[in-house]
């Protein structure tokens, strides 16, 4: 049996002649090391096996094996790894450790990550171009988004996604290494020989989950497919006339990137932070508006404020995954201006938010979309015209929902009922 968040060392071999199994050994740490550690050949499970524990198809090619070094003596390595996403061991051994076997073996590919869990504390591979087919995996699987990386309110047909699996190889194409180093703000970046390693871990070796979400978003980089699936998208990185200059990534010298601030913060920022809206669109053009606004005060949590229709699924989802960087290049696209400060906070704190409820039948409880009887019959009357209800928002979580006579219904993701109220009758 397996545990669920074992830690892995995976591998993906190029094609060719495998080493003699003595020199594999020695390469894969002894056979001490082995008989500590479960030793994993994916391609000797069923084929769905692998798709449903941690899929490589088709990023991996005929031929091309794969073996999995899982330690489960540290599992679970958090108490719930479905809400906790740091990971509070020291995986800097292990980073080292996968980083030798790169060295000695012919790896296409290396990953350090936890069983059971989307995501990479450690990426090592020959080809830039192969760390960003490892990002588009999440991708090209899932049947609810199509090809241009929209997401549907349905599933594919099956010959649509027949054509995002062939496009797959043609977007990789679209982007050279340069383009793809670029747009990398998250990981920690080094070269060795013909090694390029990333790495989300932090200065004492723990492993925050979400920012190998930032990663693979950063890597993936869906807003920049070409029109024509395999054309080159030069267009995208072409600076327009009275942009500002794009970050350089700085892979070469093993440094990690630094995003510079879009606005210096003015006053001492204690009051409403919300971004505001640049005028910098072409005569005759309506820049969209910003998903939400961003709210703080001295000693609070963060909160965004979404508009209205400006909240739905994939937004959710965003959220639920914590991924606030891929939320912030939404709002900047918009024309908005964060200032470095509010950025770096919401991204190593994270955020509240609030959002407008249409429907109640959006909301789930007890498993079945909220109805106006059961929303009755459940709410707690927190005082006159205000309801609350704790219920679940799909693709997020658990929210509450508070209702507020001649304000509007929201959902909010405070801890507490009070809490969502306070939140949403000082922002409305």
């Amino acid at each position: 049996m397996l545990a669920f968040d074992s830690l892995v060392l995976d591998l993906i071999f190029l094609r060719g002649e495998p080493p003699a199994p003595e020199d594999m050994i020695e390469a894969l740490g002894g056979k001490e090391f082995l008989s500590q550690r479960k030793v994993l050949d994916p391609d000797m499970q069923d084929p769905r096996f692998e798709m449903e524990l941690s899929p490589s198809m088709p990023f991996r090619r005929r031929g091309e094996r794969r073996i999995m070094l899982i330690d489960d003596s540290v599992a679970p390595m958090r108490k719930d790894p479905r809400v906790e996403p740091i990971v509070k061991l020291d995986l800097r051994p292990e980073k080292e450790r996968l980083f030798d076997i790169c060295q000695a073996l012919p790896l296409r590919v290396g990953r350090l990550s936890a069983l059971g869990t989307w995501g990479d504390a450690v990426l090592i591979a020959r080809s830039v171009v192969d760390l960003r087919a490892l990002a588009l995996l999440s991708w090209v699987l899932d049947p609810m988004v199509d090809g241009d990386g929209k997401r549907r309110a349905g599933q594919l047909s099956q010959s649509e996604f027949e054509a995002k699996l062939v496009n797959y190889e043609k977007r990789l194409e679209e982007l050279d290494e340069q383009a793809i180093l670029a747009n990398l703000h998250t990981p920690r970046i080094e070269r060795h020989a013909d090694l390029i390693v990333l790495d989300v871990l932090e200065d004492d070796g723990t492993w925050d989950v979400r920012k190998s979400l930032a990663m693979e978003a950063e890597l993936a980089a869906i807003a920049q497919f070409s029109l024509m699936p395999g054309a080159p998208a030069k267009a995208v990185r072409e600076r327009k006339p009275g942009a500002k200059p794009s970050a350089k990534s700085s892979a070469e010298n093993g440094a990690k990137p630094k995003a510079k601030d879009g606005a210096k913060e003015s006053g001492k920022g204690k009051a409403d932070t919300s971004p505001s809206t640049a005028s910098a669109e072409p005569a005759g053009k309506t820049a969209a508006p910003s998903p939400f606004a961003i709210h703080s005060a001295d000693g609070e949590r963060l909160l965004l404020k979404f508009l209205p229709e400006r909240f739905d699924l994939d937004i959710a989802a965003t959220l639920g995954k914590g991924d606030y960087e891929s939320l912030i290049a939404v709002s900047v696209a918009a024309g908005d201006v964060i200032p470095g400060q509010v950025r770096d906070r919401l991204i190593r704190e994270g955020a509240d938010f609030l959002a407008p409820l249409e429907f109640l039948s959006e909301v789930f409880l007890d498993g079945k979309p909220l109805s106006r009887q059961t929303f009755d019959a459940s709410a707690e009357q927190l005082r006159d015209g205000v309801r609350t209800l704790d219920a679940h928002y799909p693709r997020f979580g658990p929210v509450v929902v508070v209702d507020i006579a001649g304000k509007g219904r929201y959902i909010c993701s405070a801890a507490d009922a009070a809490a969502a109220v306070r939140i949403a009758e000082s922002t409305t």
